[in-house]
């Protein structure tokens, strides 16, 4: 069986050629190849490689092959005489003097009549053309993709980033960076959030929505300028034909770069909401970059939006009362590479960081293992105590240190280095690598607690430690005391003896205590919450810092 089947894809007949500008004769990658049948309706498409070549298998039922890209005069030619099993047909394109061709329109009633109207609607052929790339690209010529995604917190409505995290993608073979939650449909019968308040979750617009002819049908085009940043690149600007009470809609602009003959991204915002949310501007971009294989890929997405906080505020009359602290944030993520099958690799231009590691003796930190918070970036430092991470999205970053002594806690250990990545540029610093032991010590002093030294070696004995759930999760909250365990003389058992301080478990669950114990000292830690049974956990040190994680069972909550 398999024989007969490769046999059979040998004797297929197939169609190939070159496609080619009609003025430079040089090859045109990223032209969709669209094999129609008898009816003109589609049976097959793909997109010309780098070198500007096509290759389709013939079926029975195709008639003529239609040619198309942006900024380019379609051209449908009929399917030559199948005499053989390669046929050669090369095509010559020809570029539209102007990429706001008029068109014939159907009016829509809801839209008003504007002079520009049969040029934008002929700027939306050419960027539906455009469109239609990135949706072939990913069905004809897929490529392993490897994303990074990213929430940022803004200052306020402003555009500077007060913190942010990363991820990198684990599915690094997904078909398309970006795509739409719902359909064209959906999103213009109910609109683009689930909400009309700003606690709604929001959506964005990708290729198969513009396309969809329900998406063109909802909205009104016009032209739109572009300024001194958008040197030639025209808009095509697309706003709701009709605005419904409750519902979330877009208006956004399309933006044509008309020297390349390319799409260059979409920015949008969200219309419908209150007052107080559009002060913080919610919208979106979505950025698309042709490749050198001709394929058009989203490689930027972002949306923005509103979130609140509690907070506190002292009023004029001088009583505490609640009140939410709004501020902007993004959601959104970028293309760090793509791979495809031929060999053919693409890396985008992000930022990276390289650090001169030591330690306090001044000597390379070798092996240490040096990481960003709130991202999946990390590096090992090399026998020259040098640290590079690469792939950095542009934004602020703080440095921590992971340190397998307080591995099992789940944190990193912070140090004062902070930066700000950006594109194409390479950021360098030096790095004192702090101890878990040095760790410690500095929460006990920045708590007030009382850091005393082991009078016989020197030094202070600390304890490290954190509260968590059964899954893992920080507890606060939570009153944590520390005793020795004091030996009774001739074997008559033993005795606690508790320290005068205690301390609550903040949000990271984390506690500490320094004290002039000794390597002999056995510790019990007893840790309580209202509501619960107390929970005492012993403790040995190996050395001068003892790390403990407890686990504490869910507090027990009455009937009502």
């Amino acid at each position: 069986m398999a024989s007969v089947a490769l046999a059979q894809i040998a004797r297929a007949q197939r169609l190939a050629g070159t496609v080619r500008d009609s003025v430079s004769r040089r090859p045109m990658p990223g032209v969709v190849v669209i094999l129609l049948d008898s009816a003109g309706a589609t049976v097959a498409r793909r997109l010309t490689n780098e070198r500007g070549e096509y290759l389709v298998v013939l079926r029975d039922a195709m008639r003529s092959a239609r040619f198309v890209r942006i900024g380019f005069r379609p051209e449908e030619v009929p399917i030559p005489p199948r005499a053989e099993s390669l046929a050669r047909f090369d095509v010559t394109m020809f570029a539209l003097p102007s990429m706001m061709q008029l068109v014939r329109v159907v009016a829509n009633s809801r839209c008003s009549v504007r002079r520009d109207r049969a040029a934008a609607m002929g700027l939306w052929e050419q960027a539906r053309e455009g469109l239609l790339a990135t949706i072939v690209a990913r069905e004809s010529n897929p490529a392993m993709l490897h994303r990074l995604g990213f929430e940022r917190v803004m200052d306020g409505n402003s555009d500077r980033i007060e913190s942010m995290r990363v991820r990198g993608d684990s599915a690094d073979t997904a078909a398309t960076t970006f795509f739409a939650a719902h359909t064209a449909q959906d999103l213009v019968r109910y609109g683009f959030s689930t909400d009309s308040t700003s606690a709604g979750t929001f959506f964005g617009p990708d290729a198969d929505v513009l396309l969809n002819d329900y998406f063109a049908g909802a909205y009104c085009f016009e032209l739109s300028s572009g300024s001194h940043e958008r040197p030639n690149q025209v808009g095509l600007r697309f706003v709701p034909s009709e605005h419904r009470r409750g519902r979330i809609d877009i208006d956004g602009t399309l933006w044509i770069d008309t020297l390349a003959r390319a799409l260059k991204d979409i920015e949008f915002k969200y219309v419908g909401m209150s007052e107080g949310a559009a002060r913080f501007r919610p919208g979106g971009r979505i950025s698309f970059r042709a490749m050198p294989n001709g394929v058009v890929l989203i490689d930027r997405w972002s949306l923005r939006l509103v979130s609140a906080q509690p907070d506190t505020i002292v009023n004029t009359q001088g009583i505490l009362e609640a009140r939410n602290w709004l501020y902007a944030d993004e959601t959104g993520g970028e293309l760090a590479s793509a791979a495809w099958p031929d060999g053919l690799a693409w890396k985008a231009p992000l930022g990276a960081l390289r650090i001169q590691a030591i330690n306090h003796e001044g000597r390379p930190a070798v092996g240490s293992v040096v990481a960003l918070a709130a991202t999946h970036y990390f590096g090992i430092a090399d026998s020259k105590g040098l640290v590079e991470i690469k792939n950095l999205l542009p934004g602020p970053y703080a440095v921590r240190i992971i340190d397998p002594q307080v591995a099992e806690l789940g944190i990193g250990l912070p140090t004062s280095l902070k930066f700000v990545a950006a594109r194409d540029t390479t950021s360098l610093a030096r790095l004192l690598v702090p101890t878990a032991k040095q760790f410690a010590v500095e929460r006990c002093m920045t708590a007030g607690q009382k850091v005393n030294h082991n009078t016989s070696t020197g030094g202070t004995f600390a304890v490290l430690g954190r509260v968590v759930t059964p899954q893992g999760e920080p507890v606060s909250g939570a009153k944590v005391s520390v005793a020795t365990r004091m030996m009774l003389p001739q074997g008559d058992g033993s005795n606690l003896l508790w320290l005068k301080d205690f301390w609550t478990t903040g949000s990271d669950g984390l506690f500490q205590s320094c004290h002039n114990w000794d390597l002999q000292n056995e510790i019990v830690i007893r840790v309580h919450r209202y509501g619960a049974e107390d929970v005492l956990v012993d403790g040995q040190f190996k050395s001068d810092l003892l790390v403990v994680r407890i686990p504490v069972p869910p507090v027990a909550r009455a009937d009502p």
